[in-house]
């Protein structure tokens, strides 16, 4: 059963890191930040390697009663390469440490070269584990989950409480731990780790690059339309105001409307077009378009103009369905905006 479930964590890994290798790519193609992305990668790639190592080395343990070395060691390589991967992030995104963390793991690598017995190996896994998952909770908490708010910070607490659980499953994989309770808690422990990397997947899959941690530095404005291109209301987040001059309007109308008749022909509830040095993030909702102008891509604002547009909808649903082209019954959208987006008042 333990064997059985370890399988399907090492799918679970190189599906992740398949998945955040697809990041990188669309990353590419948006000239977004991507370094992070690649620690991400290789996190999953070294972690599904690890477990492919650890299946061989339980084989023998399990099946013969024999501990041999190498195995073991390839295992502690690629795991401390996994979490080498992890905390380069972190240090990537926070840029105050000069990667000193990161250098210290692969110190922690060229050490255990110099480990002759498995169980001085297991005793120094056991300190270097143990005081890495401190690092990198501190890390996710100081750099993911205290900058960011609302579905993000939801997110990355999840990729937090990942990190806890997969932590718990490795103690309860350790060797040690297994002959001491029973070789059962072996298969707890990596049913844990499976539900640990998802959650750390599911966590980090929210950015579309690294720079969504500063994602209102991206916003420039939105515009609510009718579906025959009629203007609702104008918000412009460079200056944090309504848009009352009647040149911009015009000309951010415009260049909606070129998007409206090629948008309405798709069944896509929600789409992001590039134009010039900008990308319009469209959204229809019942009879009202809206319109998130930002300066890059980012897939945290298609979830905050999701959020926005259905509490539009609901607020104003019956000046939508009575509108006589008063524009300045939509002006209190100011304030809905400003409380979506989480800007100041």
């Amino acid at each position: 059963m333990g064997l059985g479930i370890t399988f399907i964590l090492i799918s679970n890994a190189i599906f992740l890191f398949y998945y955040f290798i697809s990041k990188i790519y669309h990353s590419k193609e948006y000239k977004s930040e991507i370094l992070p992305f690649y620690g991400i990668t290789l996190l999953f790639l070294f972690g599904g390697l690890s477990y492919i190592s650890a299946i061989i080395f339980d084989f023998f343990h399990w099946y013969y009663n024999l501990t041999i070395l190498i195995y073991y060691r390839l295992n502690f390589i690629f795991y401390v390469l996994c979490v080498a991967s992890c905390i380069f992030v972190y240090e990537n995104v926070i840029k105050k440490t000069k990667y000193l963390l990161t250098i210290y793991m692969i110190g922690v690598l060229i050490i255990n070269f110099f480990i002759g017995t498995f169980e001085a190996l297991v005793l120094f896994a056991n300190f270097t584990f143990g005081f890495a998952l401190i690092i990198l909770l501190i890390l996710q908490y100081v750099v993911f989950v205290r900058p960011t708010s609302g579905m993000l910070k939801r997110r990355m607490y999840s990729s937090l409480v990942g990190l806890i659980i997969i932590g718990l499953g490795n103690f309860f994989r350790n060797p040690s731990i297994n002959e001491t309770i029973g070789y059962y808690i072996f298969s707890l422990g990596t049913l844990l780790i499976n539900i640990g990397i998802l959650l750390m997947g599911f966590g980090f899959s929210a950015f579309s690059t690294f720079t969504d941690l500063n994602w209102k530095e991206k916003l420039h404005q939105i515009f609510i339309l009718t579906k025959d291109g009629l203007l609702l209301y104008a918000y412009s987040f460079d200056v944090n105001q309504t848009i009352d001059d009647s040149e911009l309007r015009a000309a951010g109308i415009s260049s909606v409307r070129i998007f409206l008749s090629e948008i309405l022909k798709t069944e896509d509830d929600l789409q992001i077009i590039e134009y010039k040095n900008l990308n319009v993030i469209l959204e229809l909702r019942d009879i009202v378009v809206f319109a998130l102008v930002i300066k890059e891509k980012s897939s945290f604002l298609k979830h905050k103009l999701g959020e926005f547009s259905q509490k539009f909808c609901e607020i104003f649903r019956d000046s939508l369905k009575n509108w006589n082209g008063d524009m300045e019954i939509f002006y209190p959208a100011k304030n809905l905006i400003q409380d979506i987006f989480e800007l100041d008042k």
